[in-house]
């Protein structure tokens, strides 16, 4: 119901008032107090238009009008009594309970002294009564109302604030899903221009006396710039279908990156002439949760490509152990760079130096890991090792079984 429509209801109910005290004078008053007790009815009518600022007021001012009309014509006071219950109906749903139990209080006793007045002791008791039941009506109607009012209010409130949590629950995924694209973006760049820079290095180093390698390090070039875009490529285009209005979003065809990828991962490394090798422990459950996976390999991918871009030369060594409930993950670069011998003073500042730089240049990248691993419920660690660098993992992929 509109303001308007609220405002001719409120206009209507001293107009349907007065006609109902005009009809019920009409037909029950004498013909001597009729012009005396009409403009009584009609004021108390009238007073109701201001019931909504002055409630109280207004239920003294009518009531009083229709005592006096009671007093002249006690035949037609019955039809008077709507406007004294209208006030207090205005008090019940306007004011506070102290008002109320006063108002309430000062209607029945304004008919106890009517009954008192006009009617005999022998009748008073079912009189008082019945005019106690219409003080109760309003009341009651009133409470009822405030009641839905209230309910009424309460839920939009919850409604609201349901719709603000769905909002920033959809901004938090948001931001979620693109902190998530943006360390892939960053995985996939950095590991592709390492490997592109360290065939580079190889291609320029063997161009003029090993023809053939040159052009083995410039085909993996070929290939791992050719990866880098493809998968850069999906990673945009999801941004860029999200975010136009041209339709639905499309899916990327190539596969999410997982567990069972990595061995692809570490063939390309070696193709690529990086000493790198795979160690597997326990047995592989059926199903890894895809969270699990990519972050695995993502872990795996930015390891390698720290070692090749802080210790060239470095071999790596990649351990995979499955438990009942987690997988456990490390990636080792322990031994020297070429060139270095073993045991010197030389091999400690060097393998050290690799493993700082490692930990400083690659910060991002171990904030990114850790923030993968953190994500699903795990743990990264990465630490020096004597001549080398450790990252170490802990992915759950399964919850620990209760202790009994």
């Amino acid at each position: 119901m509109g303001r308007g429509q609220i405002s001719a209801v409120d206009a209507a109910v001293p107009i349907l008032v007065g006609a109902v005290i005009t009809a019920g004078i009409v037909v029950r008053a004498q013909t001597e107090t009729v012009h005396t007790a009409l403009p009584l009815g009609l004021a108390a009518a009238a007073a109701l238009a201001a019931r909504h600022r002055a409630p109280v007021i207004t239920l003294a001012v009518t009531g009083g009008l229709v005592l006096g009309l009671c007093t002249i014509e006690p035949a037609a006071g019955a039809a008077a009594v709507f406007a004294p219950a209208a006030a207090l109906y205005s008090v019940g749903l306007r004011r506070g309970r102290a008002h109320q139990v006063v108002a309430a209080l000062a209607a029945v006793a304004a008919i106890l002294a009517t009954d008192l007045f006009l009617t005999s002791p022998a009748t008073i008791a079912p009189h008082t009564l019945g005019h106690a039941a219409l003080v109760a009506i309003p009341m009651l109607a009133a409470d009822t109302l405030r009641t839905r009012r209230s309910y009424v209010s309460l839920l939009l409130e919850r409604v609201e604030l349901a719709e603000q949590s769905r909002e920033q629950e959809a901004r938090r995924l948001i931001e979620q899903e693109r902190l998530r694209i943006a360390r892939d973006l960053h995985d996939v760049v950095a590991h592709t221009l390492t490997t592109i820079n360290v065939q580079a290095s190889v291609a320029a180093h063997l161009l003029d006396d090993k023809a053939g390698h040159a052009r083995a390090a410039l085909a993996t070039i070929a290939d791992a710039s050719r990866d880098a875009l493809d998968e850069i490529r999906a990673v945009v285009g999801v941004l860029r279908d999200r975010d136009s209005d041209s339709g639905p979003a499309r899916a990327p065809l190539e596969p999410t990156p997982a567990v069972e990828t990595i061995h692809d991962l570490v063939a390309r490394l070696r193709d690529s002439g990086f000493d790198v090798t795979v160690r597997v422990q326990g047995e592989q459950p059926e199903r890894i949760p895809d969270a699990v996976g990519l972050a695995t390999y993502r872990i795996v991918q930015e390891s390698l490509t720290n070692v090749r871009r802080h210790a060239p030369g470095a071999s790596a060594q990649v351990g995979l152990t499955f438990t009942a409930t987690q997988m456990l993950i490390t990636i080792e670069n322990p031994t020297e760079p070429a060139g270095i011998g073993v045991g010197t003073g030389t091999d400690t500042a060097a393998a050290a130096g690799a493993a700082g730089k490692s930990e400083v240049g690659a910060g991002v990248g171990i904030i990114g890991m850790t923030e993968r691993a953190a994500a699903i419920g795990g743990t990264l660690a990465a630490t020096r090792i004597p001549h080398g660098f450790r990252v170490s993992a802990e992915l759950p992929y399964r919850p620990a079984p209760a202790v009994t």
